[in-house]
């Protein structure tokens, strides 16, 4: 039987992700990045890709080799300077936050050619959604996300960290790779950031003052793994709003003892709006909250985002599988990632003044889940049938989703804003209610 899919639940269509404008190419270029970045997390990037003659030589040949026509078509915007400037306007400006000031394509008398950007960003993490835009149209359009950039917040020390990871995840065209391989290692990216706080230390491949430059090879960016990082420091008083902030009372659960996946959502343009937790029932099978997938921006396209940062598809839903009354979703992925198993706990077992611990991402940015202690401070009517569990933290927090697990390590049920109560509380949707409403 088909199975029905409510409309404002459709299952995402995915695209290719991040690494840097026109690496759909495969890489055969050199890529020079300059970016001026400022204390509230908005800058200043000037981009230059070059494409040398060697590289355009052997897309002629690919192009010829290619059966499909596919990469003739893809390579004849190459060629002429108006397609690729206007393509690349085109893709640079589906990215938010960001304001274009100047894009130019220059055909030199070597026969190669460079294509200037220079752009004003409001926040860090349109440096990678530049990438995705740029490599969707030539990349393998399959969920794969394999360049991050984080900062990180400790009481003043901050800690810059990009990870680029495998990018022939998304670039794996057998024929291309054929035409294409030999010229990784010659061809590099390259790129600078002026950092507005002091450099204590950092693994750049040159340091110039506050200016931090790193380098890798196509070859590394395409079949390796590499991370660059700085350790900065700011004034403790100045709120960075793209930071995670870091709080040592706070424990951090390793991969293994995680509970909690994220859940990306996208607005109509498949464009990511928001993050929210979910909680792993099984291997394969989450529950998060309906108000998440719900959201009017989300128009119901989401992902699943694995502890690795790449994606996961989302499995056709049946009405099942929606429980907007006690805000639950139940979402089927695909992964061979294993996850712990755990026991549900009784919502009659959930006593006043009972220790439970919290489980929850303080940036769902990140990868990373923490920890922190709470008690049980009792219990509320919610429906006619059914009721919460309240919860009063170890200190005040505001969170969207996570779990909640008694001392004997049972899940006692999944936090909801949908129930509004006291201020500084926590409320629960009882994990019994979960256990016994997952869909088979």
């Amino acid at each position: 039987m088909k199975a029905i899919i409510p409309e404002q639940f459709k299952k995402i269509l995915f695209f290719g992700v991040f690494i840097s404008v026109l690496l759909s190419l495969a890489g055969c270029f050199d890529i020079k990045r300059e970016i001026k970045l400022n204390p509230d997390g908005s800058g200043m990037e000037d981009m230059y890709v070059t494409i040398d003659k060697e590289l355009l030589d052997k897309l002629s040949a690919l192009a010829s080799a290619d059966a499909s026509g596919v990469w003739k078509k893809r390579i004849d915007s190459v060629y002429d300077n108006g397609y690729l400037e206007s393509n690349t306007r085109a893709d640079v400006m589906k990215v938010g936050g960001i304001s274009l000031k100047e894009l130019v394509v220059t055909a030199n008398q070597d026969g190669s050619k460079q294509i200037y950007l220079k752009y004003h960003f409001d926040e860090p993490t349109v440096l990678v959604k530049m990438i995705k835009e740029g490599t969707f149209r030539y990349s393998n359009q399959l969920p794969v996300q394999f360049s991050t950039i984080k900062f990180l917040d400790e009481e003043g020390n901050l800690t810059f960290k990009h990870v680029t990871r495998k990018a022939e995840r998304s670039f794996n065209d057998e024929l291309m790779q054929s035409y294409l391989s030999p010229l990784y290692s010659s061809h590099r990216v390259t790129y600078t950031i002026d950092f507005p706080f002091e450099v204590k230390e950092s693994n750049a491949s040159s340091t110039a003052g506050n200016s931090l430059t790193w380098e890798m090879t196509m070859e590394n960016a395409i079949f390796n793994q590499q991370t660059d990082t700085a350790g900065l420091v700011k004034d403790p008083t100045l709120e960075l709003t793209y930071a995670e902030k870091v709080d040592r009372t706070i424990g951090k659960v390793s991969q293994k003892e995680n509970p909690l996946i994220r859940v990306q959502v996208y607005n109509r343009n498949k464009e990511p709006v928001k993050i929210g937790t979910g909680i792993v029932l099984r291997d394969g099978l989450i529950v998060t909250n309906f108000r998440l997938m719900n959201l009017i921006e989300g128009a119901g396209f989401f992902s699943v985002i694995l502890p690795s940062d790449s994606l996961a598809g989302i499995d056709d839903m049946t009405e099942k599988d929606l429980d907007e009354k006690q805000d639950l979703v139940y979402l089927r992925f695909g992964s061979a990632d294993k996850f712990k198993p755990f026991k549900y706990a009784s919502v009659t077992s959930a006593k006043y003044g009972d220790k439970v611990k919290l489980y929850y991402y303080p940036n769902t940015l990140s990868s990373v889940v923490y920890s922190m202690g709470g008690v049980v401070s009792g219990t509320k009517k919610w429906t006619s049938k059914t009721g919460v569990i309240e919860i009063k933290p170890s200190k005040p927090i505001s969170i969207e989703g996570g779990a909640v697990f008694n001392e004997a390590g049972e899940l006692l049920g999944m936090i909801t804003q949908l129930y509004e109560g006291e201020v500084g509380k926590l409320y629960l949707v009882p994990a019994d209610y979960i256990k016994a409403n997952i869909p088979k």
